[in-house]
């Protein structure tokens, strides 16, 4: 997910998005968001699975995130992630008592936001809509990946590539609905056409996992 903040100008760097506050909140709501995706291999003591889920975060939502860091700022754009804390602790309470309850965790994926800097005012929509759809379309990538790789690798990993399918393409689905401030939403803006192809892509991959 992404913003923009409601003034513009030349990007300061506010203490809260300075390279090294942005690293930390990265780190944070990736084990975070660990704990919520491995809620369930947590209370089961299952190691393994946990450390799936760790490397499924990181490819989903660390990817997401520098996706759209990324293209904002093949725009000229100043961008860094900031997390939201609220989100994240309300996220994992979700999780966790869904996992103790049905053995599932149900995942509220929203830790934060890449916030997104223009210059000069907002950027064309074609370029907001770049910017959004990269996040899910980073998560589509490696979920084709996670389904493809089992054909290609030991089958005693499937299991754990399958995680990874899966929390991508959730992340990815997630982020794609059309709702405010969802990437979904920026990109329907724009296209209904491209969000559509995007959204039952990921519905299908997930179907398909």
């Amino acid at each position: 997910m992404y913003h923009y903040p409601r003034t513009y100008g030349p990007w300061r760097r506010p203490r809260r998005l300075t390279p090294w506050n942005e690293v930390l909140d990265l780190l944070i709501s990736w084990a975070a968001l660990t704990l919520a995706f491995g809620a369930g291999a947590l209370m089961r003591g299952d190691l393994k699975l946990l450390g799936a889920a760790a490397l499924a975060v990181a490819t989903a939502f660390v990817g997401h995130e520098l996706a759209h860091r990324a293209v904002a700022r093949h725009y000229g754009m100043a961008a860094a992630y900031k997390a939201n804390y609220f989100f994240l602790a309300f996220t994992v309470a979700i999780a966790l008592i869904t996992a103790k309850l049905v053995g599932t965790p149900f995942v509220i994926a929203a830790p934060g936001a890449v916030v997104v800097m223009p210059l000069f005012g907002p950027p064309h929509p074609y370029v907001s809509m770049l910017i959004a759809a990269a996040g899910p379309l980073t998560n589509e990538v490696i979920g084709v990946a996670a389904i493809v790789a089992p054909y290609a690798v030991s089958p005693a990993i499937a299991p754990y590539l399958a995680l990874v399918g899966r929390v991508n393409l959730w992340i990815g689905f997630f982020n794609l609905l059309p709702i405010p401030p969802m990437d979904g939403w920026q990109v329907m803006r724009y296209s209904i056409t491209a969000w559509a192809s995007m959204t039952v892509l990921a519905l299908a991959l997930l179907i398909a996992l």
